[in-house]
């Protein structure tokens, strides 16, 4: 099973423990690309400056915009006393390393601090800073289409890799045939993907392998559904049936779903997890995402019903309250 951080989760860890940067940092320095996730969030929750290795280390110039002064101002990268080096993980310590090795190479004689956002326990000691503890292997928000799992994935496809139909498209005919070879990409993963499953019907196979085609996305197999309707693919349910199917049987280790509901029963039915690209969340076998609808329906109708019960007994006691001289 892989753990999963999104871009929220992140903000909220590094949100509730900025007690544990160092108070005197006046720069955070992000390891390009995925370092500089967490960096700007640092940098923006402390009021300041951000820049990537390569140009703190060339002294190069840098802007943060005007609608805030920041907290410790610098007219040169050059001028920083203590410096928060960060990436977004730590797997080995390697990329660390190098890049502690880099600033200190390039003269710096400054204090450097060290940040992984998420390490694995046995690397928690290997930085200074860190805000989430997670064991290998994991997923995150903004690596999820480059990472080496989806080479053994399956992806739905409609809203995944392109837009979905409006209702006006999805005729089953002429109209649906042009979306198909007219559809606008969304995520294009830059690993081959290891298996495409989608409720597409199977009289589309070749609209749909042309357009994967043109737009430079590469796959090891196909997998449509093998009706001869639309109409009948929705009498028989067949949409979750099939990618169910097909994720239990290619032993793929993710599947990445658009839609909340059809993640939940895909995650149920194959007893695996389910990334939802919708809501940008890890579904997890057993979990009820109509339960937890429900609940929030529930607190929803719970908060101003609260809110005027409080406020007839808060009349009532008023009501009650003689009046001074009466």
């Amino acid at each position: 099973m892989f753990g999963y951080v999104s871009f929220a989760q992140l903000s909220n860890a590094i949100r509730s423990q900025l007690y544990a940067i160092p108070a005197d940092v006046d720069l955070i320095v992000g390891i390009p690309r995925s370092g500089m996730v967490p960096a700007y969030q640092i940098g923006l929750f402390l009021n300041r400056l951000v820049c990537d290795i390569d140009t703190f280390i060339a002294d190069g110039s840098i802007s943060h915009g005007q609608t805030r002064k920041l907290g410790v101002p610098l007219t040169s990268l050059s001028q920083a006393q203590h410096v928060l080096l960060v990436d977004d993980s730590i797997a080995t310590g390697s990329s660390m390393q190098k890049a502690l090795a880099r600033i200190q190479e390039a003269g710096f004689t400054g204090r450097i601090s060290t940040c992984a956002a998420i390490v694995a326990p046995s690397h928690k000691s290997s930085v200074d800073v860190s805000f989430i503890t997670m064991p290998q292997p994991r997923l995150f928000e903004w690596n999820a289409f480059h990472h080496a799992c989806v080479e053994t994935a399956c992806f739905d496809m409609d809203g995944v890799l392109c837009v979905d139909p409006t209702a006006y498209e999805n005729d089953d005919g002429p109209r649906y045939e042009k979306f198909l070879a007219t559809a606008r990409p969304l995520f294009r993963p830059t690993l081959k993907i290891g298996h495409i499953v989608t409720a597409r019907l199977e009289k589309y196979r070749s609209l749909t392998e042309d357009w994967l085609a043109a737009n430079n996305i590469s796959y090891g197999q196909l997998h449509l559904v093998d009706l001869p309707s639309r109409a009948e693919r929705i009498r028989q349910g067949a949409h979750c049936s099939h990618k169910i199917r097909v994720y239990r049987e290619t032993g793929a280790t993710m599947f990445y779903e658009s839609e909340i509901g059809q993640a939940h029963e895909i995650a149920t039915g194959a007893g695996k997890p389910v990334l939802c690209i919708d809501a940008m969340t890890m579904v997890m076998p057993g979990a009820s995402h109509i339960t937890a609808t429900a609940k929030s329906a529930l607190w929803r109708l719970r908060s101003p019903l609260g809110r005027a019960k409080g406020w007839v007994k808060q009349q009532l006691r008023t009501s009650r309250t003689p009046v001074s001289g009466s």
